[in-house]
């Protein structure tokens, strides 16, 4: 028998302030819920009501309005009251035969007095009922709850909770996992089980079924989804409260077993770190990859490089990598995390069933930026680098170091909206490698030091202007828009730039070095090395 929280109009019907009642019309309704009871004697009532109330009236405030109560039933209707109570006698003597078709037709239970009643004892006891079955929807759910936590203590939690839904509401329940480790409980037998399992996963059911479904979320994730089905009835709101605190219970068993497996996983963390400093060759590679994931595709491997100011030992450390894990192998990576100095390493291995993997990882990168949960968890701002990709498995030294040295660009260049991966940075790959033998100071001061030095004396911003003049290929209407300054003060600016560094300096092959000298000097000037007036 379902547990019902609110109260129907056939129970309603059913109480002692009723005896005297008579359903006259809508009977197909008794089935509507009534979550109040209201006393209402005015014709206008559409702004007035919430939905789910049954109404009691004498018809003293439209007894002598024509049609007003077949208005009233239609206003009624449409704000989806349970259903009318009409006291006959003074003021209503009947109900009319073209009210009850239209009661009929919409399945609108009225019901009639056929004399005088307490409209105060009636809202008195239905209240009463319905506080008192509110009541005890609490308790029972208190109840379940602390059943509940002692299941969770159990060898086997997750079945026990199941099995605990199941006895709970005689009815099917489906664990539905994302690994495809399905449950089902039910009291059918396994042949049925099975059926209907596969119903449900294919979407097959038939229209007789009412299914509720939930998500069983963790860490902003979707792991799996529970499945209640009745053929009988919807579900009741006291049988969704309950699904509700079985899915939050599962979800702390999932996050409980996430947990233990990243910090088993986490003993790997050595091997994976010899692997980085390129010490395993080939052979030992494939060997202990397919011991930890049989099976394991090894088409092509890349290392993303997260700047973490954590503790390897930090909690938090555990859940970024659950986090991580999932968003990558929702994109088709097996992922390998290890600590490396203040960085938090992932060694991605593409299971090489779909091509794009740059747009994938991208799509990963852009899901950790904008997820919420990072935010609540000490590490709002990561900075995310991507190596390049590599398909010999010895050469993942090569993508980390990659990897770092992008990671070193974009810390230098933080005004520029470079890319996270290595191969997006473009000049400044060359910037970089020309910083580290050091002669990119000596270059930059060549070139654009009269600039630098002017715009350190006069308090002025030339180098923003040669900045956009090159970006816009020498357009002046683009750069003075840019600039958000007039054309002539444009003009100014440009033969103060001549007169510093020469008319020719948009003249190819010149041209090609100014403009690497203004992407190097924003380099230096995140590096903190820009040339001096002294120098």
């Amino acid at each position: 028998m379902k547990k019902e929280v609110k109260l129907s109009v056939d129970e309603i019907l059913k109480q002692k302030s009723f005896q005297t009642a008579k359903i006259v019309a809508g009977k197909k309704g008794v089935t509507r819920t009534v979550k109040w009871v209201h006393v209402m004697e005015i014709t206008n009532v559409s702004n007035l009501l919430n939905g789910n109330e049954l109404i009691l009236t004498t018809g003293i405030g439209w007894k002598d309005i024509e049609g007003s109560l077949l208005s009233l039933v239609k206003q009624l209707i449409e704000c989806q009251v349970s259903g009318l109570c009409v006291e006959l006698g003074e003021y209503v003597s009947e109900i009319s035969s073209d009210l009850i078709k239209l009661a009929d037709r919409f399945n609108f239970p009225i019901i009639v007095f056929n004399r005088e009643v307490r409209f105060v004892d009636i809202t008195e006891e239905i209240h009463t009922l319905i506080i008192k079955r509110n009541y005890q929807m609490v308790t029972d759910l208190e109840e379940y709850s602390r059943k509940l936590n002692e299941v969770l203590l159990e060898a086997d939690p997750k079945m026990a909770v199941l099995n605990m839904l199941q006895k709970q509401l005689q009815l099917p329940v489906i664990y539905l996992s994302n690994d495809g480790h399905d449950s089902i409980v039910s009291n059918k037998s396994e042949k049925e089980n099975h059926s209907l399992l596969r119903l449900v996963k294919e979407s097959s059911l038939g229209k007789k079924e009412f299914i509720t479904r939930q998500k069983i979320n963790v860490l902003n994730q979707d792991y799996a989804e529970l499945i209640i089905i009745d053929k009988a009835d919807s579900v009741t709101e006291f049988e969704k409260l309950l699904l509700d605190r079985t899915v939050t219970a599962l979800a702390q068993i999932i996050l409980r077993e996430l947990w233990t497996e990243e910090r088993r996983k986490a003993k790997q963390t050595d091997w994976i770190q010899k692997w980085l400093n390129g010490e395993h060759n080939e052979e030992q590679i494939k060997r202990y990859l397919e011991e930890i994931t049989p099976g394991i595709k090894l088409e092509r491997a890349i290392v993303v490089l997260i700047k973490v100011d954590l503790d390897p030992d930090d909690s938090n450390i555990t859940y970024l990598k659950l986090f991580l894990r999932n968003i990558f192998q929702n994109q088709g990576f097996h992922l390998l995390p290890a600590m490396m100095e203040n960085s938090l390493v992932l060694i991605l291995i593409d299971n090489g069933s779909q091509s794009n993997y740059k747009q994938r990882v991208g799509i990963a990168i852009e899901r950790i930026i904008k997820t919420k949960y990072l935010t609540k968890h000490s590490y709002p701002h990561l900075q995310i680098s991507v190596g390049k990709p590599v398909h010999h498995l010895t050469e993942i030294k090569k993508s980390y170091e990659l990897a770092k040295e992008a990671s070193i660009i974009r810390e230098k260049v933080r005004n520029e909206k470079t890319g996270y991966f290595y191969e997006d940075l473009h000049i400044y790959r060359i910037i970089n490698a020309a910083y580290d033998q050091g002669i990119l100071y000596e270059f930059v001061s060549d070139y654009l030091k009269p600039v630098i030095i002017f715009d350190r004396q006069n308090n002025t911003k030339l180098m923003n202007t040669l900045r956009l003049y090159l970006k816009f290929n020498g357009s002046k209407k683009e750069t003075a828009k840019h600039l958000f300054i007039v054309r002539q003060t444009l003009y100014h600016r440009l033969e103060k730039l001549y007169e510093l560094i020469g008319e020719d300096f948009m003249e190819p092959p010149k041209r090609q070095a100014f403009e690497l000298a203004v992407a190097a000097y924003e380099y230096l000037d995140g590096a903190k090395q820009t040339p001096k007036e002294k120098d």
